[in-house]
């Protein structure tokens, strides 16, 4: 690969010098309209409809109940590979179309847009609006570059660090939405001489939103949908999650750091943050509402993991050790302190819910029709042929190919419920399967359709899709990796 940034045979003598960082201009992101318009396709459409019809008579002997979810999983499948429509109104049909063959009533067929999930996710939009709003992330920007000490590599560490920190409380689409900016912001400030260190620095936000995603329950839509699935057998919750996804997002992310290290290469420069410091005395310390916010937002994040145990003590009925209570009652008390109004409402991605209500009612419909056990009968066999170990890495490998060229939501959606039926029919738990499914489902950083946060970093104009693949490539299959040798070797929760 070619270093930008590796300078002549007198590099030893530049690196002694200090180069100065100018002044973080702030600027505003722009969502780029071909994220956000409305995607329609007839011909896609046609071809989806006709997978899902073939499909059906395909298969005459299965239970007629079966052959209609299977066609309906085909064509949401369709939809969702073919980008016939925006990810979430695909979500929002699923239910209309099972209703329509009779698979549900319309009651069933929409109680899982109303599942605790769902307003687990909704907390975790409304706080990233709030840390927005109220200017916490330009203190997070000047604090990445003053805490750097003007170290290069330490500033992308720093950055990837606090990318996924905020990527483990909601969704990584509300996550790059507030560091996306940030990072954007502070490379007006560096020389434009480190090439490297732009791209260091986007590609490892990108990658950062999901391997933060996986940390928690709150992070990524596949981790919700397994709550929502497991969480109907028996407790799965915050820590069961966090019991897998915080080692595996932790380890990930070092190893990242390292591969972009390597790949990206920086001359051994201090960065003159003199400047940078000036600035950001300029501003005011912390606000009153600044600080209502943070006081909420480390609430939150306390009664998600020790609710339980808060319950105990004070003697409590079952209450806060609901997650999405918390994550509603979080959403009361920033309304009712006047840190947020309606209007700010209307900034939040609500189309979300469609896609993880109609990814959760998929999954209900391939259980109870039983074409997920048909399904997983097929890959029964394999046990035939290959250990019981094995099948983690089956449903990974399969996983992180379809987690990036489909949305992780829609890989999540599908897959999850025949990792469960596949592990009934073993007579395991569900747990280390589904673990490798959702965790691959999470790493979908190699393309730009994984995830929006990839796309939107894509977007930026500021790294060719070679870059974006050969990092992904390279970050991705460690990261597997990882996540499997959790599965495999951590004893279930």
């Amino acid at each position: 690969m070619k270093n930008s940034d590796r300078e002549q045979p007198n590099q030893d003598a530049e690196e002694a010098k200090c180069r100065s960082c100018k002044r973080v201009e702030w600027i505003t992101f722009v969502m780029p309209r071909k994220l956000n318009s409305f995607i329609y396709s007839k011909r896609n459409l046609l071809l989806a409809t006709i997978f899902a019809v073939a499909s059906y008579f395909l298969i005459p002997s299965q239970p007629e109940m079966v052959r209609r979810v299977v066609a309906t999983f085909v064509f949401a499948a369709g939809c969702w590979v073919l980008e016939v429509f925006p990810l979430p109104i695909t979500g929002l049909m699923i239910p209309v179309v099972l209703s329509l063959l009779g698979v549900f009533s319309p009651q069933e067929a929409f109680a899982p847009f109303s599942n605790s999930i769902i307003f687990l996710m909704i907390g975790g939009l409304v706080l990233g609006q709030a840390i927005k709003k109220h200017g916490l992330d330009r203190w997070i920007g000047y604090n990445l570059i003053i805490y750097s000490k003007g170290k290069i590599d330490r500033l992308v560490l720093l950055t990837m660090l606090a990318t996924a920190f905020l990527s483990m409380w909601m969704s990584n689409t509300v996550a790059i939405a507030v560091i996306l900016p940030v990072a954007l912001s502070i490379l007006t400030a560096i020389p434009e001489q480190l090439v490297n260190l732009r791209k260091k620095m986007l590609l490892g936000i990108s990658i950062s939103t999901s391997l933060g995603g996986m940390a928690m329950l709150t992070g990524s839509t596949p981790a919700m949908i397994v709550a929502a699935l497991l969480g109907q057998e028996g407790t799965f919750g915050f820590l069961q999650w966090a019991y897998y996804g915080l080692p595996v997002s932790l380890g990930s992310l070092a190893i990242a750091f390292l591969i972009l290290k390597r790949m990206f290469p920086s001359p051994r420069l201090t960065l003159n943050v003199d400047e940078i410091i000036e600035q950001k005395k300029q501003t005011e310390r912390f606000t009153g509402s600044q600080k209502r916010v943070l006081s909420i937002f480390l609430g939150t994040i306390i009664l998600w993991f020790m609710g339980g145990q808060i319950e105990e003590m004070l003697g409590m009925p079952a209450s806060i050790s609901s997650a999405a209570l918390v994550s509603i009652l979080a959403i009361l008390v920033m309304f009712g302190s006047n840190l947020l109004d309606l209007r700010d409402l209307q900034a939040i991605q609500w189309e979300l819910m469609f896609l993880v209500g109609g990814g959760l009612l998929l999954g209900e419909a391939m259980i109870t029709s039983g074409a997920a056990g048909q399904i997983s009968g097929a890959l029964f066999s394999l046990n035939n042929f290959a250990p019981t170990i094995v099948l983690p890495l089956v449903f990974g490998m399969i996983s992180l190919i379809l987690t990036n060229f489909i949305s992780n939501s829609a890989t999540g959606a599908m897959l999850i419920p025949i990792a469960i039926e596949t592990s009934r029919l073993l007579g395991i738990t569900p747990v280390p399967i589904v673990m490798a499914v959702a965790l691959s489902a999470i790493i979908a950083f190699i393309t730009p359709v994984g995830v929006p946060s990839t796309a939107l970093v894509y977007s930026t104009g500021r790294l060719s899709k070679s870059e974006l693949t050969k990092a992904g490539v390279a970050i991705a299959l460690p990261t597997l990796i990882v996540s499997l040798l959790a599965v495999w070797f951590l004893p279930p929760p």
